[in-house]
């Protein structure tokens, strides 16, 4: 080959699924079997395994998922290497994993790191989309649950890893009333999980409750937007900010590609891509790169070849696949126009939506620091190419956060020595933040307003350290069998009025008299 592939082993990522085994959404069935524990009950079908597990488990090889239309990806363990390196996404780290020959473009190279992607495919969304439900019954039911799995009340501790964002306060809440507890704190910036806490946690409580959520803005259909009330202005503004501001680099590489690669085609058949050298660049250290085999015809040695060129752009045989996707696609003036031959030399059409997310990746060069919006960004470059390519980028975004952000805390919750012996219910999932109605001045409703809950996945772990795992349906499921009503709710107005009447604690420092200078006995 012209130039250098990796084709080193890349490390297995110890995903939680590797320990856990996940109750089917599709076949998992909660109903109770004779003698069964609650637990089994709960997770029938689920696999278990033990906390020591988590230690011993062999690592090394390269892991492949199947996706659908048998695409694959590869699992690779990111956390074995940290700080300076390129992260990359898409084909180009699959077929250096498998050490096969780079047909993305002649010349590219992969990066040694593959991340593992969440899997984000429409079929997921719509699980956890369809399992929305409001904080106020959400709150409820987990307790509920916890209860029915034999966690302990008024000795369950719950802990929650939201954003810091104002919008995230009414959760927090809703938990404080359902728990009859306020929640200790594992949350950072975007929903990441602070696994460093879960020695405090576990040592406030004896049976353990960490709700974990991403969150996502949603105005009037706008998904990724929120109207601040106590601005000057009520103005509507990005969230959550963090996972804009990550999205942003990406989004606008994509954009700035859909309208500069172009496309060529005449009433003869002919059909071409037309793409900018830049985009071509194999020196790039960073930025998008295209795989060309997805959109255009090969030569005998599996490499695309131009079949014209200048200063500006090199031009491509479309590949048929493609040129029939555009004259098979729902009418509209580009697709008329198009298929109509209007398009001669000098005129073309940009690639637009049909710049699909098998046709090109991201490499990102990336420090990592320990904070968490290198979390947040290597999440987000794992799955770029379905995020970008949704119908609903942020909720896409968010809701990829949270899957792997759940598979990177419940590898520490099972190995975690904290825990050992204790009930522990882990949850995650994306709060949608509903935003005020535009001129809205009932700032208790809609400051506390109607955030949502879209459930991901959930873990539970017994106190022999055995570990069951619920996916998006399955948990929904779950959830919606138990009640929103639990007797067991705090009034929290009502304790705030007791709180309030009743007699101060004194404070003192030194002997309990109170002298100056004690010479009490």
């Amino acid at each position: 080959m012209g130039r250098t592939v990796y084709s080193a082993v890349l490390l297995l990522l110890p995903v939680a699924a590797a320990y856990i085994t996940p109750l089917s959404p599709v076949t998992g069935r909660l109903g109770r079997a004779a003698g069964a524990s609650p637990a089994s009950s709960l997770f029938s079908g689920a696999a278990t395994a033990r906390r020591q597990g988590a230690a011993s488990h062999g690592l090394g090889g390269v892991q492949m998922q199947m996706e659908k239309g048998g695409r694959q990806r590869a699992l690779v363990d990111e956390d074995a290497a940290m700080g300076r390196r390129f992260l990359v996404s898409g084909a180009m780290a699959l077929a250096a994993a498998m050490g096969l020959p780079n047909t993305a473009s002649a010349g590219y190279t992969s990066p040694p790191t593959k991340l593992r992607g969440a899997m984000m495919s429409g079929e997921t969304i719509a699980a956890s989309v369809g399992g929305a439900q409001r904080w106020g019954d959400f709150a409820p039911r987990l307790a509920n649950l916890c209860n029915e799995l034999g966690f302990a009340q008024g000795d369950t501790l719950p802990s929650r890893a939201f954003c810091s964002d104002e919008n995230q306060m009414y959760p927090a809440i809703q938990i404080t009333k359902h728990f009859a507890t306020p929640p200790f704190d594992h949350g950072r910036v975007g929903g990441v999980v602070a696994t460093d806490r879960h020695g405090p946690h576990a040592a406030h409580g004896k049976d353990l409750v960490l709700v974990a959520a991403s969150h996502v803005g949603y105005d009037a259909g706008n998904w990724g937007k929120y109207r601040r009330l106590v601005t000057e202005d009520d103005h509507v503004s990005t969230s959550c900010g963090m996972i804009s501001a990550i999205l942003g680099w990406y989004l606008a590489q994509y954009e700035d590609a859909q309208n500069r690669i172009r496309l060529v085609m005449n009433g003869d058949g002919d059909a071409r891509v037309r793409i900018p050298t830049d985009l071509l660049d194999p020196n790039r250290p960073e930025g998008m790169y295209l795989v060309l085999s997805r959109m255009t015809k090969t030569g005998p040695n599996g490499l695309p070849v131009p079949i014209g060129r200048s200063a500006a752009y090199q031009e491509y045989e479309m590949l048929p696949a493609l040129a029939d996707r555009i004259k098979k696609a729902p009418k509209n003036d580009v697709n008329d126009k198009i298929n109509k031959g209007m398009y001669d030399e000098a005129e073309s059409a940009p690639i637009g939506g049909y710049l699909s997310s098998e046709m090109f990746g991201f490499r990102r060069e990336t420090v990592d620091r320990g904070e968490p919006n290198y979390f947040l960004e290597r999440h987000v470059l794992a799955n770029i190419q379905e995020i970008l390519t949704s119908a609903a980028p942020m909720l896409t975004a968010a809701l990829a956060i949270s899957q792997l952000e759940f598979e990177r805390t419940a590898r520490t919750l099972i190995a975690s020595p904290a825990y050992k012996g204790k009930k522990v219910f882990f949850c995650a999932g994306v709060n949608v933040d509903i935003s005020p109605a535009e001129g809205s001045k009932d700032l208790l409703d809609d400051l506390l307003g109607d955030t949502m809950f879209l459930p991901v996945s959930s873990l539970y772990i017994d106190e022999k350290g055995k570990a069951y795992s619920m996916q998006a349906m399955a948990f929904a499921k779950a959830l919606s069998r138990q009640s929103t009503q639990n007797a067991a709710a705090v009034d929290l107005e009502e304790a705030m009025r007791l709180t309030g009447a009743a007699k101060p604690t004194k404070l003192q420092v030194g002997a309990s008299c109170g002298c100056p200078a004690c010479t009490c006995t």
